[in-house]
């Protein structure tokens, strides 16, 4: 399976844009259940999301999605119950990966540790009317720089990013999310990020195209995958939009789920809200970090964290156009 090449892609009704990926480590967007990571097969992939090592749900501001489309402000008042969960898979193996870039003797010997993103409506809601509405998640898989992620790890986390980002970081970004909504049968609108989160943000800053300037410019570029109901999980209730797993390793390698389980990824969920005659009538933009807890106890306060762990999700990214 070809990684995800950072471009925006499709039309529906929840996108997901990403950003950074290394020759050695597999990003889907979409569902993994349809698409997981290396090729693996869904039902295997399925299986190993059952019995997660690590997981965590975090509040979000989300809305009423069964509004139809008119004159009402849709996005003018959340409504309580949706949540962004992560959920990280061991030891998944890599037997029948159908990437190409696995080798046969690591089909035959590796496994994969993963992270899944969802994004969980109330059980109250009726639905998602995908005529009248379009839900985008912003993921930058770069995670934050390495002197917050640092910080993530001895801090009570409540899903928002105040903990971590300055509030002008925050704020301009969630403006700029929605800056650029487009008309329905249209993309996500690209994200621009603010000076203000620029080193805060991890992954690679290069081509001289990050300050001011669409982010699908850069090396750490976001990809837009546009997701509909097919997406959803209806046995969990949930719209995983995302997978991220490790480059192939031995099982129950320490080193690779303690990187796993100390990345914090900051997620924008954007919500447009359309009139009858399919132009944006309102739009809102929320960010959130989102990191699963540190189940997994190897290293001690003596030896510290090796330096290799900081780069995991931060190294350059390979392939792209």
């Amino acid at each position: 399976m070809d990684r995800i090449s950072p471009k925006f892609l499709g039309h529906g009704a929840l996108g997901l844009s990403y950003v950074w990926a290394t020759s050695a480590q597999s990003l889907t967007s979409g569902s993994p259940l349809h698409n997981p990571p290396f090729g693996l097969p869904p039902s295997s992939f399925a299986l190993a999301l059952a019995s997660p090592i690590s997981h965590a749900s975090f509040p979000t501001t989300g809305y009423n999605t069964s509004i139809p489309a008119g004159p009402s402000d849709a996005t003018g008042n959340g409504i309580p119950g949706w949540s962004l969960e992560i959920s990280v898979a061991a030891n998944v193996p890599l037997t029948n990966s159908a990437d190409e870039s696995v080798s046969a003797e690591d089909k035959k010997s590796k496994v994969t540790e993963a992270a899944v993103l969802s994004l969980v409506p109330p059980s109250t809601l009726q639905g998602l009317d995908e005529e009248s509405w379009r839900v985008c998640a912003i993921v930058f898989t770069g995670g934050l720089a390495a002197g917050k992620t640092e910080e993530a790890q001895t801090k009570e986390l409540d899903g928002t990013c105040a903990a971590l980002l300055p509030s002008e970081c925050i704020q301009e970004l969630q403006v700029n999310s929605v800056a650029n909504s487009t008309d329905r049968g249209q993309e996500c609108g690209r994200l621009i990020v603010p000076d203000a989160c620029l080193e805060h943000f991890g992954g690679t800053m290069a081509l001289g195209r990050y300050h001011g300037l669409d982010v699908d410019f850069v090396l750490t570029k976001p990809l837009l995958q546009e997701v509909n109901s097919s997406n959803f999980d209806q046995t969990n209730r949930r719209y995983s939009f995302f997978a991220g797993a490790s480059a192939p390793t031995g099982k129950d390698n320490a080193t690779a789920l303690v990187a796993m389980e100390r990345v914090v990824w900051p997620v924008v969920i954007t919500w447009t809200h359309f009139s009858a005659s399919g132009e944006v009538h309102d739009s809102a933009g929320w960010l959130s970090c989102v990191k699963p807890p540190n189940t997994t106890k190897w290293i001690t306060a003596e030896s510290g964290m090796p330096d290799s762990l900081a780069a995991v999700w931060q190294e350059r990214p390979s392939g792209l156009d």
